[in-house]
């Protein structure tokens, strides 16, 4: 089945109007290609820059934030930090037609699972023309499918989008007015779990007996330790607002981004002290370290190069073997050691 082909299949309203891109694909290959260890990533995500501009946006929009916070609990520092990290405060709303991104990722994705999930995304931005009379084909967006100025989903602007004004459409990527992006991420995280009272992080001494296999931020855990470099780094107490984060933007190091730039819109400078002698290894490697350890007996269910829960687990029983302290961290030099083992 070409492309063409498919669309027809699919009846979408906007078919004729969908061009399939070859870039997006290219970046869909290629997404996982640089990893980032959290401290590279904060000094990249919050700047001193970022984080000034962030301070007047809470000046500017000061009392349209008050009546979100009321509406919702979700405090104006993290509803700006969102929107600083995901589109630079509206100035990089993306550069894709949505509807040439969600077309050519449903059909031509890397993997039968992401094909599947960007479908249902297609399907929903068919929906959002038909239910609330949206001009879908104009969209600009992520070279994955988010748009706007907190950068939604197709399904998520039908499930959680909320008007800043209660009788509007929400336009959320309205360039001029970002108030209804702000009342829909707030929604969406009141809607996950965000707890007006909560906490999203804590700093905390090393809990005694952790396991490290338990920690981390994920979509099973409301509440929990995390630590981002393993034993000889700093370790963390995550609450149910560090979930509802997640649910955002599935990444760890997105939840530690939210926290340490609103914390500092907060005047609350987070000083992490980060280990010198930890350095994480790349994708490429992580790729080496699974099929490694699988050879050796401790499987991890698959090498994509994507340090998952599989690979952590498989490494902490290397860890163990070895008499290292296993904490699953995949740095330079359990990599070294992995790599010295005779095969079996």
């Amino acid at each position: 089945m070409n492309f063409n082909e498919f669309l027809e299949k699919e009846a979408l309203s906007f078919k004729d109007k969908v061009i399939f891109n070859k870039e997006v694909l290219f970046q869909d290959e290629n997404q996982s290609q640089h990893l980032l260890s959290l401290q590279k990533y904060l000094e990249k995500t919050v700047t001193k820059t970022r984080v000034d501009a962030g301070k007047e946006k809470l000046k500017i929009w000061e009392n349209q934030l008050k009546k979100i916070q009321k509406d919702w609990g979700v405090p104006p520092e993290v509803i700006i930090a969102i929107w600083g990290i995901e589109t630079n405060f509206g100035e990089i709303l993306g550069g894709y037609r949505v509807v040439d991104s969600l077309a050519t990722l449903a059909f031509g994705a890397r993997e039968k699972k992401r094909r599947v999930f960007f479908k249902s995304e297609l399907l929903a931005l068919e929906a959002i023309k038909n239910e609330k009379g949206i001009e879908v084909e104009s969209l600009m967006g992520s070279w994955a499918g988010a748009f706007g100025h907190t950068q939604f989903m197709p399904t998520t602007y039908l499930k959680f989008s909320a008007p800043f004004e209660s009788k509007n459409v929400p336009n959320i990527w309205n360039k001029e007015n970002p108030l209804d992006a702000f009342s829909s991420a707030a929604c969406y995280l009141k809607n996950v779990g965000w707890a007006e009272e909560g906490f999203i992080l804590k700093k905390v001494n090393k809990p005694k007996n952790i396991n490290y296999l338990k920690t981390g931020i994920n979509l099973t855990r409301e509440k929990g330790f995390t630590a981002p470099f393993g034993h000889s780094g700093p370790h963390f107490k995550f609450g149910k607002n560090a979930s509802a984060i997640f649910h955002y933007n599935r990444s760890e190091l997105y939840v530690f981004s939210v926290w340490v730039f609103s914390s500092a819109l907060e005047n609350n400078l987070q000083k992490i002290l980060w280990p010198k002698n930890r350095e994480q290894i790349s994708s490429s490697e992580t790729l080496v370290m699974q099929e490694r350890l699988t050879l050796l007996g401790y499987d991890t269910f698959g090498a994509d190069g994507k340090f998952g829960n599989n690979t952590k687990k498989a490494l902490i029983g290397f860890q163990k073997t070895i008499g290292h302290t296993p904490d699953g961290f995949p740095d330079k030099v359990i990599f070294k050691k992995l790599l010295s083992q005779p095969s079996p």
